[in-house]
């Protein structure tokens, strides 16, 4: 279920309202919203062959859990996708020297983790080939990709 507040809305609720339901975003999300929304970019068509069931949609707080201990090449595969996601070719993580059937399995056990799930997944995919099919495309969901790139500082 999703609950659209908006400013008008907030502004109506008593002080000490509008403080817990702040609080609950920001314990929520890791940090306080902008204060004024970015407009969410138009990716529908980069997702049309990927198949997303199972994605998990991991906040700004899980993503900070999630890198907690990671190896080099997780991270430098992961800020590959912050920086050029959220959907990228496999080819972007295989000249990286990522090895992709590990770094698959590192992310799904990393997210079944943090968010409790046992069939949650951190990638989708367009299609099982051959893991290392460097015509293969993985996507992190929208939310997971801007969590990543709060995470490491870029921008939005």
């Amino acid at each position: 279920m999703n609950i659209v507040i908006t400013a008008d809305d907030l502004a109506s609720f008593s002080p000490s309202t509008r403080h817990e339901i702040m609080r609950r975003l920001s314990d929520t999300m890791g940090g306080l919203p902008p204060p004024t929304p970015n407009q969410a970019p138009e990716w529908r068509e980069m997702f049309d062959d990927v198949h997303m069931p199972g994605c998990e949609e991991l906040t700004l707080r899980q993503i900070e859990q999630w890198m907690r201990g990671i190896s080099d090449t997780v991270d430098r595969a992961v800020r590959i996708i912050a920086e050029h996601g959220p959907v990228i070719s496999a080819r972007r993580l295989i000249d990286a020297g990522v090895n992709i059937r590990q770094f698959q399995s590192a992310t799904t056990k990393r997210t079944r983790k943090v968010t409790g799930l046992t069939d949650a997944y951190f990638l989708a995919w367009n299609r099982w080939t051959a893991s290392d099919d460097p015509a293969n495309k993985y996507a992190v969901t929208p939310i997971t990709h801007q969590s990543l790139r709060r995470y490491f500082g870029l921008p939005l």
